[in-house]
């Protein structure tokens, strides 16, 4: 049996220092969901349907029922934490902050 680990993993390239990784996961730890952070070159298996991407002084949200490489959310710097936030609420299948 192929058993999957549970987290959210977020995924670095080319990150910006003005994003900040630690507010991003903040929003995740608030809703206490487990998150890794993965260089583009690792390859995990998460039986999470939430990925997030941190791109440049970006970041994108995706869920896997979307065509590949549409993002479900976007952000980027000062937003940091709202998209961790609502990464985490995608998962647990609550309605998001707006704020």
């Amino acid at each position: 049996m192929d058993l999957k680990e549970v987290f959210v993993p977020i995924v670095r390239q080319n990150v910006s220092h003005s994003i900040s990784l630690k507010e991003l996961c903040a929003g995740l730890e608030e809703e206490g969901v487990p998150y890794r952070i993965l260089a583009e070159s690792e390859k995990l298996s998460s039986s999470l349907p939430i990925s997030i991407l941190v791109k440049g002084n970006q970041f994108m949200v995706f869920h896997e029922k979307l065509p590949d490489g549409q993002s479900y959310l976007n952000g980027s710097e000062g937003q940091e934490r709202w998209g961790g936030k609502n990464a985490a609420r995608l998962v647990k299948g609550l309605p998001l902050c707006l704020e």
